[in-house]
């Protein structure tokens, strides 16, 4: 437990944010900082105490800003320092003046912190964000941490552009943009921080809520010790406390009053918890001291439940509850005390950690009454009381065991006497299976460096389950062997990066199946090392996967049939667009929407090894839409067993169609599809899934209504063969938008003219755009072709015809250019495709 908390340290404080950890790695290039710094006036905001309406805000120029009278402050921090002058004013506007990089073509965000209570924020006039219900009664998010994205219409790029922040405070003595920071970046940047920092407080939460739920289970293991109840209390009261004051909270629809309300109610508990907690572990008596201040803490407790002033709430913990706190920890450190003298080596630990938490305590109480701007450290101290805890425990279990050994020490010297036969017996047995065992061990170490997940797209997110029916243990170590495989790796092409990956589940159990899986994954890896020559890179994703499922099937073939793997293969880039082939490989899994459904229905491919098998090679496509999911898996995810009610009778599930049942409530998620297999019955073979999910960081614009309308009467000018006019008027629109579609037209325009290295350069253009579209392809090659470049004409078609042999325009123009070309025996091994498809 101890190594396990320590690793968790060291690990998650070496992600924190850099307002954490001054020395963090995080890519501040393009970040700006909009805070005050000490000593640099500049850096002040501008500030007024009166609610400027939307035309004055409108009407404020670089010119007339400073005819109005506005103050200079500090921000971050409250506003409302001398409570005199800003006790009974409730909205102000706080405006900088701020720059943008010249890049147009970035989206951007505002970070502006935690903002008490309300907002409307505008950029050079225009709103670009505001929070909470204007003049409402009632706190809306005082605790919130506001990001916003800014259009790209509010910028002035190159010039001066004014932020103007209008707040409306819930408290009278607070207000303003009180905590965190204020930072203007790229949107990824501000998100990927924001996320970063919550999702590291919640892991910390999750060691908390873990160590909660073990001294729950000490609990109930022996209820007479009463301290582990307390404890595991204290610590899901601190957890629930903290996700309260976690920014992730607001991505659930809850009231927020209702969570401050929470949030006041569990506060109340944590010091009382502590105390008896303590209590309870020195056996220490419950004095009347304790019961009055646990009586005023119940008090408060109710009435916090019944009523719904925030202000009340937070008038009543300052100045009265807090207080009763302070008479908690003399308690505590009473008992502490007593035992340090007693030389109890569990006060001592515990006396460490709990001063850690106090002072962290201390920080955030006065973090919350706005004494400074700093950031809540509670969560982190704490982790230092469960070491001191985890050592405790460490110490317990390290004497009890040896307790237990002495009074065994007899009893253990007579089983061995009458084991020693038993053993010599086995010993044999032993020595074999440990042969075997080194043997399969060994198999795994090669086969685990060559199933490498090395994913560089980060709009492609790929995920990766391999469960072997085989296990074994060797030499204090368990493992698995089998021939499921799956390999995930990047490949860089002149038409960009991809990621490849194979599914592959090769025939035989154990040592069989994890040298097909063996083979399998060291071609695939040569494959992948070599994609880095100058001839791997010039070719197009079609021929590169056919080079590569070429080379697979060649190496299996070798084996006479004695070694066959099902697969499947393919490559994505960061649009989405996969490119893929089936080996005999089970249907692939489309999760959209909700909906679960396979990508195919028949089977085209026999396995990695069939003689002649290449003949019958493929390519098919799949363009996948945001939010989509591709599941990829074996055929242990179909082969489950059922029993039936006598335990005795075993069937195999024939239902094909069961995996996307279990896909759809699942929702796509790898444990939790793996659940529903083994919930549903036995898994009978190797069970391995391949996840990619596509999330891209932006979608697509649509085009405006006045530009549609511009196209549609360019394609009438086309229809009346007017294609130097239609050109004409094309121009402009492809210089404001770059859209497949108007290359393509241009392209085709080009070619309607003779203007054969202009009708190319568009129509590569409109297939890199859109590489799903066939006749963007087919018209290149012709175009290609019609310029005299038959070499690279030669390619464009082949790419086609690899995904559509029925294509019969472009086979009549492949097959031509290959005799026109030379390439002989190419044609001889396409023919056999046709051949092949005839049959």
């Amino acid at each position: 437990m101890i190594k396990s908390i320590l690793i968790f340290l060291v690990f998650s404080f070496s992600l924190l944010h850099p307002q954490t950890i001054p020395n963090s790695t995080t890519n501040q290039e393009r970040i700006v900082p909009l805070d005050t710094k000490k000593n640099d006036p500049d850096s002040l905001w501008y500030m007024k105490e009166i609610d400027l309406t939307d035309r004055e805000i409108q009407s404020i120029t670089e010119s007339n800003f400073l005819e109005k009278e506005w103050k200079r402050v500090s921000i971050p921090g409250n506003l409302y320092q001398k409570k005199e002058n800003y006790a009974e004013k409730k909205i102000v506007t706080l405006a900088k003046w701020i720059s943008f990089p010249e890049d147009k073509f970035t989206q951007f965000s505002l970070r502006l912190g935690i903002i008490n209570d309300r907002d409307k924020t505008y950029l050079n006039g225009q709103m670009i964000g505001n929070t909470g219900e204007w003049n409402s009664e009632e706190p809306q998010a005082y605790d919130k941490l506001r990001i916003y994205q800014i259009p790209a219409t509010a910028i002035r790029y190159g010039k001066k552009n004014l932020l103007i922040i209008k707040i409306q405070p819930y408290f009278k003595t607070s207000g303003g943009i009180e905590q965190d920071e204020t930072i203007l970046g790229p949107t990824d940047k501000i998100t990927s921080r924001f996320y970063k920092d919550e999702f590291i407080k919640l892991l910390f939460l999750t060691i908390y809520t873990t160590v909660g739920g073990y001294f729950l289970f000490l609990f109930i293991r022996r209820r007479k010790d009463r301290e582990n109840l307390f404890f595991a209390l204290f610590s899901f009261s601190f957890v629930i406390y903290n996700f309260l004051r976690n920014q992730l909270k607001y991505e659930f629809d809850f009231s927020f009053l209702t969570m401050k309300k929470l949030e006041y109610m569990v506060i109340l508990l944590l010091i009382p918890l502590m105390y008896h907690f303590l209590r309870t572990l020195f056996d220490e008596k419950y004095n009347i001291f304790g019961k009055v201040l646990d009586s005023i803490q119940l008090l408060f407790f109710l009435f916090f439940a019944v009523s719904k002033n925030i202000e009340i709430f937070s008038f009543s913990l300052t100045n009265l509850i807090q207080p009763t706190w302070l008479l908690y920890v003399v308690l505590i450190f009473m008992i502490l005390f007593k035992n340090l003298r007693k030389k109890e080596r569990r006060a001592f630990y515990i006396t460490i950690g709990i001063t850690f938490v106090l002072i962290a305590a201390i920080m955030d109480s006065a973090t919350n009454r706005n004494y400074w701007v700093f950031p809540r450290v509670m969560g982190y101290t704490f982790l230092v009381f469960n070491v001191s805890l985890a050592i405790i425990l460490a110490n317990s279990f390290v004497k009890l065991n040896e307790e237990v050994e002495d009074l065994n020490k007899n009893l253990e010297k007579k089983v061995e006497e009458r084991t020693d036969a038993l053993n010599e017996s086995l010993n044999q047995l032993q020595i074999l299976k440990e042969n075997q065992d080194g043997d399969y061990f060994l198999t795994s170490l090669l086969i685990h460096p060559l199933a490498r997940i090395e994913n560089q797209i980060p709009e492609i997110k790929i995920e990766t389950y391999t469960n072997q029916k085989k296990k074994f243990h060797f030499r204090g170590k368990d493992g698995e062997i089998g021939g499921d495989i799956c390999i995930v790796g990047t490949v860089h092409l002149d038409s960009g990066i991809y990621t490849v990956f194979a599914n592959g589940d090769a025939m035989g159990k154990s040592i069989q199946g994890a040298g097909g899986a063996l083979v399998l994954g060291v071609v695939f890896q040569a494959v992948l090392s070599r994609a880095k020559s100058s001839y791997s890179k010039s070719r197009p994703p079609e021929l590169w996967l056919k080079d590569l499922y070429l080379e697979l099937q060649s190496v299996f073939a070798s084996f006479d049939g004695s070694m066959l793997s099902s697969v499947v293969l393919g490559m994505v880039a960061s649009d989405g667009f996969i490119y893929y082939t089936n080996a005999e490989h089970p249907w692939s899994i489309l999760y959209r929407d909700g909906v679960a459904s396979f990508i195919e229905t028949e089977l085209t491919m026999r396995k990695l090894g069939f003689p002649k098998n290449e003949k019958y090679f493929q390519i098919k496509t799949l363009s996948l839409e945001p939010g989509d999911i591709l599941l990829i898996g074996s055929d242990g995810r179909d082969d489950i067993g059922f029993k039936n009610e006598d335990e005795k009778i075993r069937s195999i599930n024939e239902d094909e169609t069961l995996i996307l049942r279990f896909a759809e409530r699942a929702k796509a998620n790898l444990l939790n599809l793996v659940d529903e297999i083994i919930n549903s019955g036995e898994i009978t073979d190797d069970l391995s899934f391949l996840k990619i999910e596509y999330n891209p960081k932006t979608h697509r614009m649509s085009l405006p209504d006045y530009v549609r309308k511009e196209y549609l009467e360019i394609k009438n000018k086309t229809k009346e063969e007017k294609y130097r006019e239609a050109l004409e008027r094309l121009s402009p629109l492809m210089e404001n938008f770059s859209h497949p579609t108007f290359f393509a037209l241009a392209g085709k325009l080009y070619y309607q003219l003779k203007n054969w290295k202009d009708a190319v350069e568009n129509l590569k253009l409109a297939s890199a755009k859109k590489p799903n579209r066939e006749d963007y392809i087919h018209m290149t090659a012709k175009a290609l072709y019609k310029n005299g470049e038959y070499n690279e004409s030669v390619i464009w078609s082949e790419r086609l015809f690899l995904r559509n042999k029925f294509h019969k325009q472009n086979t009549k123009l492949f097959l031509h250019l290959l005799d026109r070309t030379g390439h002989i025996d190419k044609k001889e091994f396409y023919l056999s495709f046709l051949a092949a498809e005839k049959v």
